[in-house]
């Protein structure tokens, strides 16, 4: 039998209430996790499946919506709760948060209730159609327009760097892109964090891993260099470019590096604007594609998303030699793994960037 059971998890105690950052990182967090979840041991061994699921945060926590296939209303319930109390066991990310309640939000009764009234349809697709339509009726909206247009019009004035003509536009658009570079900033170096902890407990490189939220988005030709000390370099990085976007003045990115952890930051404000329903995807595009003219300067890193070899890790003696050609091309470019710290420039860096 398909139910649908509605959790209630609570933040630790010394958090009053989620501000939006905090709200849209935990909601990433779960989606994350339970996107790998498929199912969860019940009572006497039974097997519960995890059909689907839905995320609503607020201030005061986050509910989730769980469609399970349990064998009893009971087993629904204590495996939603299993799901989610392993779930924060093995997120660091979400330590003393805990499971305030688990209840079947649909029984069995209300099921069977819409499959006597359906009309010539199969009963599978029915119950189905419940969780579905459950599922959809109880999330709230996760991103209101009017709150996140104020949020980015609150932060737009911190890009000092660049004015309006920046973007291309004029008017609220190019205020929206501003805001929404800022924001991403503190998205992006969040979720930073949270790879290279997964990296380092996992003893992982972003080639072996499942689930990450940034990382996973660089050339996937150096998949297999991508290492918690990789990430903690990348942090550094990440931060100087970011941080000179609110000086008065620009200086374009002085690494590969520093342009990789820049496009991320403008794909991240892209997806806001998105999810936020102030600009799509399309509509955007040539926003930050002007952006991206002023921004970059002569530091060039576009092909290494075209390399189509592994530059590291086992492979065939073929593939290995045409590797090694591809990276001595990288080499005399400046673009090879081992440079992308390096300042173009030849000027001076953190000491933490000198390779190990």
């Amino acid at each position: 039998m398909d139910y649908a059971v509605t959790a209630e998890l609570a933040p630790p105690a010394e958090v009053v209430e989620l501000d939006p950052l905090q709200q849209e990182g935990v909601a990433a967090v779960l989606d994350r996790h339970l996107a790998m979840v498929e199912g969860v041991s019940g009572p006497g061994e039974s097997e519960i499946d995890v059909l689907d699921y839905r995320i609503t945060v607020h201030q005061g926590g986050v509910s989730v919506l769980l469609a399970l296939d349990a064998p009893s209303l009971q087993a629904a319930e204590e495996g939603a709760a299993s799901v989610l109390d392993e779930l924060i066991v093995e997120t660091e990310l979400l330590l003393g948060w805990t499971v305030a309640e688990s209840a079947v939000r649909l029984t069995e009764d209300e099921f069977n209730e819409r499959l006597a009234a359906a009309d010539e349809v199969d009963a599978d697709g029915e119950l189905q159609a419940a969780i579905e339509e459950a599922l959809e009726t109880s999330a709230e909206p996760a991103m209101d327009a009017e709150h996140w247009k104020r949020r980015l019009d609150d932060l737009a004035p911190r890009l000092q760097a660049f004015g309006p003509s920046a973007f291309g536009i004029e008017g609220e658009g190019a205020t929206l892109a501003a805001g929404a570079l800022v924001h991403s900033v503190r998205v992006v170096t969040d979720e930073i964090f949270y790879d290279e902890l997964a990296l380092a407990v996992n003893n992982a490189t972003v080639a072996d891993a499942v689930g990450l939220l940034v990382l996973e988005e660089l050339p996937p030709c150096y998949d297999h260099r991508y290492d918690a000390f990789f990430a903690r370099s990348f942090v550094l990085a990440s931060a100087a470019v970011a941080a000179r976007l609110t000086e008065p003045a620009w200086t374009p990115p002085r690494s590969v590096a520093e342009a990789l952890a820049l496009r991320l930051i403008i794909n991240e404000a892209r997806v806001v604007l998105e999810a936020a329903e102030l600009m799509s995807w399309d509509d955007s595009e040539p926003v930050f594609d002007a952006f991206a003219a002023r921004a970059f300067g002569d530091v060039e890193h576009d092909e290494l998303y075209e390399v189509d070899v592994p530059l590291a890790g086992e492979a065939e003696a073929e593939v290995v030699e045409k590797a090694a050609k591809v990276e001595a091309e990288l080499h005399n470019r400046g673009l090879a793994f081992d440079q992308w710290f390096l300042p173009t420039d030849g000027g001076s860096y953190h000491p933490y960037l000198d390779s190990p």
